[in-house]
């Protein structure tokens, strides 16, 4: 598939198209493993992040106390504050992250609770006529086809940037998404994910639209737009993807 247009949207993966508590709680397991495998005893990251995915709370008490870690906006940034603020270091976290994710593919991703949005498959098809469209995520590209074929996504970008190493590198990412599709500079752009600082604030910061999908109303961030679901985002990506 290539560009069809001078507009670039970028998506987030995780918390904006492919959605589910699975991936999470196999990210606390491996964290819980490393802990137990260092000798640490007590966090139980598996527990406090399945009692929180089910209570739809991540303000979990242990982290208020935590001094400078900030309020995690999904389940990913919970376990990973969890397993910082056990003693792992953020490299730890992403090795038990993508450890995680191996283990729901070896265990087949149609036994797990993986799923798209409603109407994200035919909301792509229609963005991607008007404009380029590149997914952007931390996850790895080894093992990643199976993500797309599980959520009926394989083949709905323009170009994918994996291990994107989003916060730090949204940027860099950007530039590969323009490099991918051939949208030149100058052109417009649009990010849309589920947190503001690794999928909004950076494009923010050079000028770009955001939308941020706020599922549980946190508040943070100054995006252009701020939704509650990928539907309710659907006409602001539909109304700037046919502008000119």
């Amino acid at each position: 598939m290539g560009a069809v247009a001078a507009r670039l949207m970028i998506f987030d993966f995780d918390g904006t198209l492919c959605l589910g508590d699975d991936p999470v709680l196999a990210y606390a397991d491996r964290v819980d493993a490393l802990l137990a495998a260092r000798g640490v005893e007590g966090p139980d990251v598996a527990r406090t992040a399945a009692e929180a995915m089910r209570s739809g709370d991540l303000d979990v008490p242990r982290l208020r106390t935590a001094g400078d870690v900030a309020p995690p906006q999904d389940g990913y940034q919970l376990v990973q504050a969890l397993g910082l603020t056990a003693g792992l270091s953020g490299d730890e976290c992403g090795e038990a992250f993508r450890a995680g994710r191996r283990r729901l593919l070896s265990r087949g991703l149609d036994a797990t609770d993986v799923h798209a949005p409603d109407g994200a498959v035919g909301l792509l098809d229609r963005l991607a006529r008007r404009a380029a469209v590149v997914l952007a995520t931390n996850a790895p590209a080894e093992g990643f086809a199976p993500w797309l074929e599980a959520l009926g996504l394989t083949g709905a970008f323009h170009g994918i940037v994996n291990d994107a190493g989003k916060p730090r590198g949204m940027s860099a990412a950007l530039d590969r998404a323009r490099a991918l599709t051939g949208v030149p500079e100058d052109a417009p752009v649009l990010s849309i994910g589920d947190i503001w600082a690794n999928d909004c604030a950076p494009v923010a910061a050079r000028g770009g639209t955001t939308v941020l999908i706020d599922h549980r109303g946190t508040g943070v961030g100054e995006p252009t737009h701020r939704v509650r679901s990928l539907e309710e985002a659907a006409p602001h990506l539909s109304a700037w993807a046919a502008a000119r």
